[in-house]
């Protein structure tokens, strides 16, 4: 095993789903692997495209968009994308192109689904793992979601308030700078509740 191939076996280890393999296993899974090049602003995946393959890159840059052309994030050499897809038979789920000329390991599903079939043990490790990731991604998910509907929940305060401010200086024209007082203090109050989110 030459430098290369012991660097490449040690990125597959860190991968989300192949997390816990042994050497040999990763040995099997590269044995299937080919290597394959991008050039800049070649297209390599397509939301809503069959997970046919993943790949791990091992030089460039790889862009991740939305349907629409918002940029999601970028791939450098050593991280992973369509692994998930391939092992769950989900569909792409973003565009992945390169920005820079670019060099990759790709292993098919249809080898990788081969590897697996011959090794039951690999083949529980990575359903554990892949069961773990979305365990996982769904409880971030909840957390933004929950986050966001705080939010939302403030905002709405926020106009409740607005408009329940407006009334009471209608009631002000009575002279009454007492009430108008007493409004104030409240709206201090509100603003430290604002207080505890103040990231978002």
């Amino acid at each position: 095993m030459n430098k290369q191939q012991h660097q490449l076996m040690l990125v597959m280890r860190k991968i989300g789903v192949f997390k816990g393999l042994e050497i040999e296993h990763i040995q099997r899974i590269l044995r299937v692997a080919v290597s394959k090049q991008f050039e800049v602003g070649q297209r390599i995946y397509i939301i809503g495209e069959p997970s046919d393959e993943m790949l791990v890159l091992l030089r460039g840059r790889l862009l991740v968009t939305t349907a629409g052309g918002d940029q999601l994030g970028e791939i450098l050499p050593g991280s992973p994308t369509g692994e998930m897809g391939v092992l769950t038979n989900q569909p792409r789920s973003a565009n992945i192109s390169a920005i820079e000329p670019s060099v990759a390991v790709v292993i098919t599903k249809k080898n990788l689904d081969a590897v697996l079939a011959s090794n039951a043990v690999m083949y529980m490790s990575i359903m554990k793992n892949i069961v773990e990731l979305l365990c996982e991604r769904m409880a971030a998910t909840n957390q933004r979601n929950d986050a966001l509907q705080r939010r939302i929940s403030l905002l709405e305060g926020e106009d409740d308030y607005d408009s329940d401010d407006g009334d009471d200086d209608d009631d002000g024209d009575d002279g009454d700078d007492g009430d108008y007082e007493e409004e104030f203090v409240n709206d201090s109050d509100y603003a430290d509740e604002n207080d505890e989110y103040p990231g978002e």
